[in-house]
């Protein structure tokens, strides 16, 4: 099934995307964009 994307441009403070890339590496997530697609959902089911 294919998800309709757009593409969005953010800009993030350095100190968020250090945690974005540890969250990254624990979680062995393969790209950042993956990483904050995950941290968003997560964030959304609260």
């Amino acid at each position: 099934m294919k998800v309709d994307k757009e593409r969005v441009e953010l800009r993030f403070p350095k100190t968020i995307l250090e945690k974005v890339d540890r969250y990254q590496e624990e979680n062995s997530i393969s790209t950042r964009t993956a990483t904050i697609l995950e941290l968003i959902r997560k964030g959304l089911e609260k």
